[in-house]
C-alpha cells in the first residue's frame, strides 16, 4: 500500500467503485446493445425490422435512470419510431429524470421518502396493465424492475382495497412474519405481483431486466416478482393469517376472498 495515501482516501476509492458498479445506467447500457439493425439483450436476439412495437414498463427506484439508459441504446430514431413506456417511480425521480426522457413516461407514484402504496401507485400500474395488454406477437415489453418496485407497482385484487391490503402488510410486520410469509400474502392479494404482470404481457414476447437489491438475487422477491410465476397458494396466505389472527385483526374482506 501507498503510505501517502491516506485511509480516508481509500474508503472514498472503495465507495466509488461500489456506487459504479450498480449504477443503474451502467447496468442497462451493459445489457442493452442495438447495432446493424440488431437488437440484443442478455443474449436474446431481435431484427427490429421484425418487431413493431417496444413497450417498456416496469417500477423501482432505479428506474428512471434505467429507462433514460434503455433510450439512449436504441437512439433518437427508433424511439420515436418504435418505442413508448410508462415506469412507476418516487416521485423525486420525475423531476430529475423526466426531462431526459423521449417517450417512455415517468410516474410518480409515490412521494419521495414514503415507501408505501399509494393510490398513484394503483393508477400507474393500471397504465401498464392496459399497455402491455394490447401487445400482440410482433411487438416486444422490456420490464425494469428493481428496488422498492413492490411498493411503487400496487395493483390489489378487485375484491379488496388498498388500504386494506395495506393494513394486512402492516400487521404482518408488526406481528414479526418472516418476508417469505409476507410475500406469499402479497402476491395472493396483488394482480401484478407473482407474475401477474407476465400473464398481462402473454400474447407478446417479454424480457425482463432486473436489479437486483436482495441478497443471492431471488427474483420472486425482488419486486414480489411481477415476471416470475407464483408457486404459493391461497390457502397458504390464509394459513399465515390465520397463525396470526391471535394478536392481530385482518380485515374480513381480506379473508373471504382468501377463502
Amino acid at each position: 500500500m501507498n503510505s501517502s495515501v491516506s485511509p480516508r482516501s481509500h474508503a472514498r476509492t472503495i465507495w466509488q467503485a461500489g456506487v459504479q458498479a450498480v449504477d443503474s445506467g451502467k447496468l442497462i447500457r451493459d445489457s442493452i446493445c442495438y447495432s446493424k439493425g440488431q437488437l440484443s439483450i442478455m443474449g436474446n436476439h431481435w431484427r427490429l425490422s421484425e418487431i413493431q412495437n417496444i413497450v417498456v414498463v416496469g417500477g423501482g427506484k432505479a428506474g428512471a435512470g434505467m429507462a433514460a439508459a434503455v433510450e439512449k441504446v436504441l437512439g433518437e430514431e427508433i424511439v420515436a419510431q418504435k418505442v413508448t413506456g410508462w415506469v412507476n417511480v418516487p416521485e423525486d425521480c420525475v423531476h430529475v429524470d423526466g426531462a431526459l426522457l423521449q417517450k417512455i413516461h415517468l410516474h410518480a407514484a409515490r412521494p419521495a421518502g414514503f415507501n408505501e402504496p399509494t393510490e398513484e401507485g394503483v393508477q400507474g400500474t393500471d397504465q401498464i396493465f392496459e399497455m402491455v395488454s394490447q401487445l400482440e406477437e410482433d411487438d416486444l415489453c422490456i420490464v425494469l424492475l428493481s428496488g422498492g418496485g413492490s411498493a411503487l407497482l400496487p395493483a390489489p385484487v378487485k375484491e379488496i382495497s388498498l388500504n386494506d391490503k395495506r393494513d394486512v402488510t402492516q400487521q404482518l410486520m408488526q406481528a414479526g412474519a418472516t418476508i417469505n410469509e409476507l410475500n406469499i400474502v402479497r402476491k395472493q392479494l396483488s394482480r401484478i405481483k407473482g407474475g401477474g404482470l407476465a400473464k398481462a404481457a402473454r400474447n407478446t414476447q417479454l424480457v425482463a431486466l432486473i436489479i437486483s437489491d436482495v441478497i443471492d438475487d431471488p427474483l420472486d422477491i425482488i419486486a414480489s416478482g411481477p415476471t416470475v410465476v407464483d408457486t404459493s397458494t391461497p390457502q397458504e396466505a390464509l394459513d399465515i393469517l390465520k397463525k396470526f389472527s391471535t394478536t392481530r385483526q385482518f380485515p374480513q374482506r381480506v379473508l373471504k376472498y382468501l377463502e
